[in-house]
């Protein structure tokens, strides 16, 4: 049972609005069968739609009380009503795309998301035995032929579509896991259609192999169900694998359209149905060490997602540079990228930046990152703003050891370019202080943004102050300069020219 709230209530209002509702959900929380009980007692509507679902155990029902809010707000205020789930807007987008493309196959990542385990829901008139695994023959690569860091196994093996779907996951950057270790591009409907076309129309199978991770607690078996020492392996040998049957047990590196194209939904025929559990998928499974932790799964995934689609033209500038950070972030890429990010989550460009899959007409960062930030924020440099950064392990970042350094780096460099930022913005009207092109005198453009951030770097490099009163002081008459004379990628000649009228 699902209680779902949507508000429209402004970021600043919405932790009073929770905090008004806390009695009532803590006490639908503390016993939500007896809530069920007066539901069905008090509203004939609800207990006449309870009956023609057929009746089940009380002590099997799952509550989860969801707050939607079109309003985003500070994150900090999620903490301390740890009961709820909260679907924000951008999720909201998320799965709107995710159940039109895969419709029903989306079931268990809604589920996944509400934190509710799917083994423990009624599906086909049953339930699921947790812990359960299924057989597959295949193959075990020995560590010499695989190339991998020692401990990870590669495997390969045939599984039928209808398998894989109750078990694979996707890591999409737009999605509500960890989003920082995402690196997956979202679902592509044309694409998956296309291919459904072909494997239940053709009937045949797209022959590209799949990539995924497998738990730590695979172990590929021989014949007799012994587990297999691959390191004694000296070339390829027969196996069995057997696989969990859990959702959300295999995370899908490479191939998420081919799988997907066998998505679950209301108009199957009988015909699809047979098809999914009759065609086979070539699946290349990885088996981590069990002592490998998520940061080094994190960089390995990437790395190999990158290696396989770094030569595809829809491998944009964008994706690599956030594979760049889970894969070296103290590159100065990486931290540009996460830079921006954070720029992009604060005043004054918060909500003028593209976040997310769905949004058009805002702020396009790649560019930014490579142009406008990277010189400014590099790490080492004496031109940058790193030459400002007083922390007495300051040394550690320039070697790139310190990730808690790294992190209070990059807090630095946000509020000393916001600083830069809001000195334009608090010197220019209002309507101009925006990303719509809609907007003729607008400042937000990818090549203002840039000459902007190059100006700063200008200062630092001849030691000019970058004090707020001082850098709105100076910017007085920004709104005067002529803008429209620079177009295109002339972002240092802007640069200059801001730098000579305004701080020379």
């Amino acid at each position: 049972m699902l209680l779902m709230e949507y508000t429209t209530h402004k970021a600043d209002k919405i932790k009073g609005h929770l905090k008004g509702k806390k009695i009532i959900h803590d006490l639908i929380h503390g016993n939500h069968v007896a809530f069920y009980k007066f539901l069905r007692g008090n509203f004939p509507l609800f207990d006449e739609r309870m009956k023609k679902n057929g009746e089940f155990h009380q002590g099997r029902l799952i509550l989860r009380v969801v707050y939607c809010s079109l309003e985003d707000f500070e994150p900090e205020v999620k903490t301390h009503f740890t009961d709820l789930v909260f679907l924000d807007f951008p999720l909201v987008k998320y799965f709107e795309k995710i159940a039109r493309t895969i419709h029903h196959s989306a079931r268990a990542e809604l589920l996944s998301f509400l934190r509710i385990d799917p083994n423990a829901v009624r599906h086909d008139g049953g339930f699921a035995h947790a812990g359960s695994s299924d057989p597959y023959p295949g193959s075990v690569l020995p560590d010499e032929a695989s190339g991998l860091p020692p401990g990870y196994k590669v495997v390969s093996f045939y599984a039928d579509p209808a398998s894989l779907l109750k078990r694979c996951f996707v890591l999409r950057r737009s999605g509500w896991r960890a989003t920082t270790e995402a690196y997956q591009r979202m679902l592509l409907p044309s694409k998956i259609e296309a291919l459904r076309k072909m494997v239940f129309k053709e009937k045949r199978v797209a022959i590209n192999n799949l990539i995924v991770t497998l738990p730590a607690t695979v172990h590929p078996v021989d014949e007799a169900g012994n587990t297999i020492d691959v390191s004694t392996l000296e070339q390829t040998a027969p196996i069995k694998i057997q696989l969990p049957a859990d959702p959300n047990t295999m995370g899908v590196i490479d191939g998420q359209h081919r799988l997907f194209a066998y998505y679950v939904s209301k108009d199957d025929t009988p015909e699809q149905t047979t098809l999914r559990k009759l065609q086979n998928l070539l699946v290349t499974g990885v088996i981590y060490p069990a002592n490998a932790n998520e940061a080094e799964r994190d960089r390995f995934e990437a790395s190999l997602f990158l290696s396989i689609n770094s030569n595809q033209t829809s491998a944009s500038s964008d994706l690599t540079q956030e594979i760049k950070v889970l894969t070296d972030p103290f590159d100065e890429i990486s931290v540009a990228k996460q830079v921006m990010e954070r720029l992009a989550e604060t005043q004054p460009l918060f909500g003028h930046v593209e976040r997310y899959f769905y949004e058009k007409g805002k702020l396009k960062t790649s560019s930014i990152v490579s142009f406008g930030i990277r010189l400014l924020v590099r790490i080492g440099s004496d031109k940058s703003l790193f030459s400002l950064f007083k922390h007495e392990k300051k040394e550690q970042l320039a070697k790139g050891k310190s990730k808690e350094v790294l992190k209070e780096y990059i807090n630095f460099c946000v509020t000393k370019i916001n600083h830069f930022l809001k000195a334009v913005k608090e010197n220019v009207e209002d309507e101009r202080w925006t990303a719509d092109r809609k907007v003729k005198n607008r400042i937000l453009t990818v090549v203002y943004v840039n000459s902007f951030l190059i100006t700063l770097r200008k200062i630092v490099e001849n030691g000019g102050s970058i004090e707020p009163i001082v850098l709105k002081n100076k910017l007085r008459q920004i709104g005067s300069f002529k803008f429209k004379a620079f177009h295109s990628s002339q972002y240092n000649r802007m640069a200059d020219k801001i730098y000579e009228k305004h701080f020379s």
